[in-house]
């Protein structure tokens, strides 16, 4: 991030399928790889491409399970205050993020652990529709040397 901005964004509109996803890993990685300072780098490098992985592969697998079609996704970099905002939109069919069932930990099972992880991973997870379009907000808060 350049001294003097308030915030970095890039917009991209993926299809949606799981071998394009690593695109937007590569795009958080070397974004936050600019961020100075950042603590604990390669650590939330991986959480929050593994958080954006994991809600990618829920469209990609649930709102498109029918269907074809895209994954818009915005990143933003902020200093002030300093996080990675995640933005995703697509036009599959939406669900209620409220009645998924946390996963059993106690027990193993197969799947059932995505929603799981992006809300432990991430400091902030909101998800909702919106005249047609679903949209997944995922935070995560960055410490900064100073």
């Amino acid at each position: 991030m350049n001294t003097g901005d308030t915030y970095t964004r890039i917009k991209l509109n993926i299809p949606a399928e799981l071998s394009y996803l690593p695109i937007l890993g590569t795009c958080i990685k070397t974004m936050l790889g600019e961020v100075v300072g950042l603590q604990e780098r390669d650590q939330v490098i991986y959480n929050v491409e593994l958080a954006a992985y994991e809600a990618c592969t829920n469209i990609v697998e649930h709102a498109y399970r029918n269907s074809s079609g895209y994954i818009e996704a915005t990143v933003t970099l902020t200093e002030a205050p300093a996080c990675i905002v995640v933005d995703l939109f697509d036009t599959g069919s939406s669900f209620n993020l409220e009645e998924i069932p946390e996963p059993n930990l106690d027990e193993p099972q197969v799947r059932g652990y995505g929603l799981f992880l992006v809300r432990e991973l991430m400091d902030e997870v909101t998800y909702q529709k919106n005249a047609g379009r679903n949209h997944w907000r995922l935070v995560k808060e960055l410490v900064i040397d100073k």
